[in-house]
């Protein structure tokens, strides 16, 4: 069931993080799925298994550890206010907006952060910072990962592949970003403080 951007705006009110966290996140429900490429309830659920499916074949990681996240999810955005890019309750634009996507996988962010660890310079001092503050929170994201050199040529061949199929047998249009996370328990606590800053911007 995809939910309207009002119902959403008066939930992030009524409900508290966690609540709001388990209706909209955790849910199978996916506004992209149900409202740009699928005809019908069965067809979007059919279409999100092929999804994960594509992913976890190559990324080989399990099917389960596959989320959409994002304003592909629900609908609009849930970045809180204090953003830099400002952008709460924006509704998906699928010329702009971007499939955003969480892996959990704690080998995935071992080797990555390991090369990351390992990759340090001078030149990219300047990135150094909040990427580890990433980290500290157990996730990369992927744009991150491809500021570094020493990551991004491992990183590109790994997720470019799927990225190939999902356009070409899905037809997924947007851009496909993915942010690695370390486990579902850091999933679980980046959203609900993410939610919790969003509810004190509303109060």
């Amino acid at each position: 069931m995809a939910y309207t951007v009002d119902q959403i705006k008066a939930d992030i009110k009524l409900l508290t993080a966690k609540q709001f966290y388990s209706k909209y996140i955790l849910r199978s429900d996916n506004w992209y799925f149900e409202n740009i490429i699928g005809n019908s309830k069965e067809e979007s659920v059919e279409l999100m298994d092929e999804f994960k499916h594509i992913i976890s074949s190559n990324l080989q990681i399990s099917f389960h550890n596959i989320s959409i996240v994002g304003s592909s999810k629900t609908g609009c955005s849930l970045t809180p206010k204090t953003s830099k890019k400002n952008k709460l309750f924006r509704l998906f634009d699928k010329e702009t907006s971007d499939i955003d996507i969480a892996i959990v996988s704690d080998r995935l962010f071992q080797t990555y952060w390991e090369l990351f660890r390992k990759s340090f310079s001078e030149v990219n001092r300047y990135h150094y910072g909040y990427i580890s503050r990433g980290i500290y929170r157990g996730y990369i994201s992927e744009k991150n990962l491809e500021l570094i050199d020493g990551c991004r040529k491992q990183w590109i061949e790994n997720s470019a592949h799927s990225k190939q199929i999902l356009r070409r047998d899905l037809y997924i249009e947007p851009e496909i970003t993915y942010r690695l996370y370390r486990s579902w328990e850091d999933f679980e606590e980046y959203h609900i403080q993410s939610l919790n800053e969003i509810k004190r911007g509303e109060e």
